[in-house]
């Protein structure tokens, strides 16, 4: 007989009997979660599932860092797992052709703006990264260059002072990019790729669509991963990690 679970709203499975006595004993799923079988509708408490069968101690898994789990090949209908994965921030929530269009619109101001919540965003995954220093540093003095353009005594002062903003901003771009990078190729490992070209053309708009599918990952459960960014990586209903994995990873996160 299979068995689901349910936590916050969301349901989990199929699972076998050998399943629940698996992921209770590794602590991904709590005797309080509630579950049932597929011919009932009642949900009722693991433990009262599982009652006095003896639990099979699963040896622990080894950590692989960098590296996507294994997902079962497949449709969209592979078997779901306990969405238990590392909780981080959650990315900003805007679409990146609604940021494209507000950029537009505003005559690239927005994309100003919104490069700083990015970066703010960054800085809560990893609190040494520096975006925020580059980008508080660059984008005014690019503004500073432009009002001295327009005098004509400092119009040459402001070509240097346009060249050290343009290049804090770059750096700002990749401290970005390596802030994502090592947070979720370690802390929440979905092995994030990106692109340095894309990176210092399109920044913005690039990362914005990747906060989007990290952002819908971590609210369903369901890592989108046609895009190219996400190596080896196939759609997965949740990714399970024991507490001593997660806090392993972020310790080599901290250390490196």
């Amino acid at each position: 007989m299979n068995y689901y679970v349910t936590r916050d709203g969301q349901q989990y499975g199929p699972y076998s009997l050998a399943d629940l006595q698996r992921y209770l004993a590794q602590g991904n799923i709590q005797p309080t979660d509630l579950a049932r079988s597929e011919a009932l509708d009642q949900w009722v408490p693991v433990q009262q599932i599982v009652g006095n069968i003896a639990v099979q101690q699963a040896p622990p898994a080894p950590v692989s860092y960098g590296q996507v789990p294994v997902y079962a090949q497949g449709s969209a209908s592979v078997a779901a797992q306990p969405a238990l994965a590392p909780t981080g921030p959650i990315p900003p929530g805007l679409h990146w052709a609604v940021v494209l269009l507000l950029t537009v619109v505003t005559c690239y101001v927005f994309a100003f703006i919104w490069i700083f919540v990015e970066a703010t965003y960054a800085h809560k995954l990893r609190t040494s990264s520096k975006p925020l220093l580059f980008y508080g540093l660059g984008i005014p003095a690019a503004f500073v260059a432009g009002i001295m353009s327009a005098i004509p005594d400092l119009k040459v002062s402001s070509s240097f002072v346009e060249l050290a903003g343009a290049a804090l901003i770059i750096a700002g771009h990749f401290s970005l990019k390596n802030a994502l990078e090592e947070y979720y190729n370690h802390v929440e490992p979905i092995n994030l790729q990106l692109s340095g070209r894309m990176t210092f053309f399109f920044n913005v708009f690039y990362f914005q669509f990747h906060l989007s599918k990290i952002r819908a990952w971590k609210k369903t459960g369901v890592l989108n991963s046609g895009a190219a960014s996400f190596r080896d990586a196939q759609p997965q209903k949740g990714i399970i990690y024991t507490q001593s994995e997660i806090e392993a990873m972020r310790d080599r996160s901290s250390q490196e």
